[in-house]
């Protein structure tokens, strides 16, 4: 009993830091959005998780309302405090990618993989992603390896060298939104042979080479985010 006590306290604890970080981007200056009600009226922002709201019914955003702003537009969910918000373009690097929410919080990807994350607090500072990137638009196999930089627990920060096998598992239809995506899963297995974390991603990816979904790992305070493309 004590055991099992410990472990919900520790994971209450994770999720508790985590959030407590996210509501702190939200005492930066507002973000300047631009678009329309979609940011300012149906996005829950992230950090809600230290006084939850009432239990959603359903997503942050509806599908008429991204088609109304018909702008790129993600939706982020974060697993360990159960955070949804929108995203959209902050900025454009090569195939680098940042998207921002209404309180400042930034995700950057390239061809869909992630890169690096902003205002989360136990974030990715960086992520080798080159052979992923490569091989994720062509839906192809591959190994390589990926060097990953985050904040720890005490702040400090620490490098893991990863090796990664990336496998394509066939075609698997997703629904985003209410809309069905022809798309190939690809599961990404990666291993520290120093540290011995290990993390897996999943990512369903268009003919198109767009990821439309995918749960990717952040850090090991952060855990998993979910990303999923609403608008092209």
């Amino acid at each position: 009993m004590g055991t099992v006590l410990a472990m919900k306290t520790r994971k209450l604890g994770l999720a508790a830091v985590l959030a407590a970080s996210l509501l702190a981007a939200c005492g930066n200056a507002p973000v300047d959005t631009s678009i329309n009600s979609i940011i300012s009226g149906s996005l829950q922002t992230i950090g809600a998780a230290i006084f939850p709201p009432p239990p959603r019914e359903g997503p942050v955003v509806t599908r008429a309302q991204v088609e109304a702003a018909a702008v790129p537009l993600i939706m982020v969910d974060m697993e360990v405090t159960g955070d949804q918000a929108t995203a959209i373009v902050f900025g454009n690097n090569g195939n680098a990618v940042t998207w921002i929410t209404l309180n400042g919080v930034t995700f950057t990807l390239k061809n869909g993989a992630l890169f690096s994350t902003r205002g989360l607090g136990p974030d990715l500072l960086t992520a080798t992603t080159k052979g992923l990137a490569d091989a994720l638009p062509r839906r192809a196999t591959a190994r390589y390896a990926r060097d990953l930089r985050f904040i720890a627990g005490d702040e400090s920060i620490l490098k893991d060298r990863f090796f990664c096998e990336l496998v394509n598992e066939g075609p698997e239809d997703r629904v985003v939104l209410q809309v069905r995506h022809s798309a190939t899963r690809m599961r990404e297995s990666c291993y520290a042979m120093e540290s011995g974390r290990d993390f897996t991603n999943i990512y369903w990816v268009g003919a198109d080479g767009i990821v439309w979904d995918s749960r990717q790992w952040i850090s090991e305070m952060a855990g998993y985010v979910e990303i999923r493309r609403l608008y092209r």
